[in-house]
């Protein structure tokens, strides 16, 4: 570095004069060595520029404020005593590293009152035309309070990770010690059955039938609950998967009966996600539209079309409808629109569903009109699920 050591009275003073007039433009020629100075001094980031010899010979006013040194603390004063010890040599090592002339890190820096702050600093080292290393100057900014947040979002989700398994294994427990009881009630209702037939009148084996009925939408009910604490829990790997080819499968193992078509409207696409997901996501849907419908030619439709950087899939059933007042209740755990009397349903499926669409970073609604039929939209963005759009032939299945 060249030119006189800067004191109090001229630091901040720009090191290189502007080349003729035949490298600049005019408006260029016109920035005056003051101009520097002045967004030198006033920049809202710590400057500071050091010598060939590691000496401090310049910084700018928000250098004293973020440190809390003086002028005359700063001057002339070793570079490397401004970092916790090692600091700067790692960052020089850094530089060697590299073999550039700039670079970027996160590091630390010392105050007058012996605080350590996280900065993150861009490093230029300065040479002559000859190559030689004249100097450095490092443009510092104070990520402190960044670092911590990170640090405080860090532990928040170790928290979370921590009460999601706290969660997953008390449901595997509840499941496990729920399961057990059940299985013994549905047995000594089958041997009383069985046992006494001819001792049971039409009403005792009505109970009879009743209580084991009742077992197995408990055990259904349990077996949901583990279901849904588990999505999001376990990671599932991703594949690429042809919708045009799984879905028809999920139609088969829901197995409408010959009333009921289910038609696949238009091309799916094929997209990259955890297959026993989606197949979660389409044999509930699906399975709703069968188990409520309540016409004697029922018309099931799957389609999908691209909405901006989403696919937005559809499920459009011709079946009885719903209130517009219960559109958000059905995706709650546990809420049906029909009394248990007239219902199998545990109030899990939608939920299941719900999050599984989140988890993806999609969203799931409903439109319906009462008496004529429901239609369940839910999105899934293309990017982050690696969606891509294969031209196949669409299938009718029925």
């Amino acid at each position: 570095m060249t030119g006189p050591k800067i004191t109090k009275h001229n630091r901040a003073q720009s090191k290189t004069s502007p080349p003729g007039d035949n490298k600049r433009t005019r408006v260029q020629s016109t920035f005056t060595e003051e101009n520097y100075r002045i967004i030198f001094e006033n920049s809202a980031v710590a400057i500071t520029v050091a010598d060939e010899q590691e000496q401090l010979i310049s910084w700018n006013n928000f250098t004293e404020e973020l440190l809390g040194w003086n002028d005359e603390d700063l001057s002339m004063m070793p570079i490397q005593s401004l970092y916790p010890s090692g600091e700067w040599k790692r960052i020089r090592a850094y530089d060697i590293r590299q073999k550039g002339m700039q670079h970027h890190l996160e590091t630390r820096m010392l105050q007058k009152n012996g605080g350590v702050i996280d900065v993150d600093i861009s490093l230029s080292i300065l040479r002559s035309p000859e190559g030689k290393t004249t100097g450095s100057i490092g443009v510092i900014r104070d990520i402190t309070e960044r670092k911590l947040a990170e640090l405080e979002q860090a532990k928040l989700l170790k928290e979370v990770a921590n009460i999601n398994q706290e969660l997953n294994d008390f449901a595997s427990i509840v499941s496990h010690d729920l399961k057990a009881p059940l299985r013994g009630i549905k047995t000594l209702a089958s041997w009383i059955s069985t046992d006494y037939a001819n001792k049971l009148d039409a009403d005792g084996k009505e109970q009879l039938s009743l209580l084991s009925g009742r077992v197995d939408w408990m055990h259904q009910l349990i077996a949901g609950v583990l279901e849904y604490s588990r999505v999001g829990c376990i990671k599932e790997e991703q594949f690429l998967v042809n919708l045009n080819e799984l879905v028809p499968k999920i139609i088969d193992m829901v197995a409408p009966p010959k009333n009921i078509v289910i038609t696949i409207e238009n091309q799916l696409p094929t997209i990259k996600c955890g297959p026993t997901r989606i197949t979660q996501v389409f044999q509930n849907l699906l399975s709703n539209a069968v188990k409520y419908m309540d016409k004697p030619n029922g018309q099931i439709k799957v389609g999908c079309v691209e909405d901006d950087s989403f696919w937005k899939f559809s499920v459009t059933d011709n079946g009885p409808g719903i209130e517009e007042k219960h559109f958000e209740k059905i995706f709650q755990i546990f809420q049906t629109l029909l009394t248990r009397d007239k219902s199998e349903s545990t109030g899990v499926g939608l939920t299941i569903v719900k999050k599984i669409v989140e988890l993806y970073g999609g969203r799931i609604w409903v439109e319906s009109k009462v008496g004529k039929g429901s239609t369940f939209y839910f999105t899934l963005p293309k990017q982050r699920l690696g969606a891509e759009n294969e031209k196949l032939p669409a299938n009718i299945i029925g």
